[in-house]
């Protein structure tokens, strides 16, 4: 194989381990927020006091949840619900 097709080879299947990483380590914080009742409609919700002075609101990690929820969804074939996914992340990002 061409050195360039090993470097392209090699690159995809690192990107695909770093994502598949990305998304284990989401779901896995989704699950600490919802088993933690810190979800909205949780017994101990996150409010913004809680976050405060760090840049983010409890509405940041509802969006969150609500990403980590439809990504598993997705992956898993099944049917994400619409939402404006990048916008939320770039916001998050951003901070």
């Amino acid at each position: 194989m061409a050195p360039r097709k090993v470097d392209l080879a090699l690159a995809e299947r690192a990107a695909v381990t770093a994502f598949a990483e990305a998304v284990e380590r989401v779901g896995e914080l989704c699950e600490i927020y919802y088993d933690s009742d810190y979800d909205e409609e949780g017994i101990d919700p996150i409010v913004d006091e809680d976050v405060e002075g760090h840049n983010m609101t409890a509405q940041d990690l509802n969006n969150f949840a609500t990403f980590a929820e439809n990504l598993k969804l997705f992956l898993n074939a099944g049917t994400p619900m619409v939402f404006d996914y990048q916008s939320k992340i770039n916001s998050f990002r951003g901070m």
